[in-house]
């Protein structure tokens, strides 16, 4: 068995009230008082108050963006280089702040054995995990592994590949990071799908440290199953 011991997390600077992003929603996907009622009603009782993001824009005027272009219609739309562009330029430090936070009075950074690096929202050369070594300075021979791609339960995956780590290396201490910046890939086709990630989701970043099962205390991982619905099908 492992355990997790400690827990660090970290948001960007920018700090958006829910009705403020309703209202910018509200321009790109509405056009009737019946559409903009609706969103509204929705964004009210999504039970969020605010929210946290790499991107000031949410919350500007128009003349304002950084990331959008100053348009009422967003045209030309940002391009995926941009955003992965935005992604290198925030999503290394945001992951260095839940890192020391995490470890801060638990190990030291040359303590760490084993980097796992997990991201759905972005990709960056030569890769995050690379890019956290460097900042942070860690142990050139360091292992390290990314979980890319993999949605919702990536983090689930990542503590299974912790586990597995911690049952073979009895000296090991894992970091698993996650980090996303969902806001940038706000979407403005009006489809229940995007106004739904554009009601919900936000930006942050998560560290565990993972250690065999020992004296230290912590949450302990016992046992991962899966199981596949065998109705289940591929979208």
């Amino acid at each position: 068995m492992s355990k997790i011991i400690s827990i660090g997390t970290a948001v960007p600077p920018y700090k958006h009230l829910q009705e403020n992003i309703c209202a910018f929603a509200d321009i790109i996907y509405c056009n009737s008082k019946e559409e903009s009622r609706k969103l509204k009603f929705l964004y009210n009782h999504s039970g969020i108050k605010s929210r946290y993001s790499v991107l000031p824009d949410y919350s500007t005027l128009l003349a304002d963006r950084e990331f959008y272009e100053k348009t009422d219609d967003l045209e030309p739309f940002p391009s995926l280089e941009i955003r992965m562009k935005w992604y290198a330029a925030n999503a290394t430090n945001l992951s260095v702040e839940a890192i020391n936070k995490c470890i801060d009075q638990k190990i030291t950074k040359e303590d760490i054995t084993h980097l796992i690096t997990v991201s759905c929202t972005g990709m960056s050369a030569p890769g995050l995990d690379l890019q956290i070594m460097q900042v942070m300075d860690l142990p050139t021979n360091i292992s390290r592994t990314s979980v890319n791609f993999m949605g919702c339960y990536a983090a689930i995956h990542a503590l299974k590949m912790a586990d597995a780590i911690c049952k073979s290396h009895a000296l090991a201490n894992v970091i698993i990071v996650c980090t996303e910046l969902c806001t940038l890939h706000f979407q403005k086709q009006n489809t229940a799908d995007n106004i739904t990630s554009t009601l919900l989701f936000a930006d942050g970043c998560a560290a565990v440290l993972v250690q065999p099962d020992g004296e230290n205390k912590g949450l302990t991982l016992k046992i991962f199953i899966q199981m596949l619905h065998s109705k289940a099908k591929m979208i």
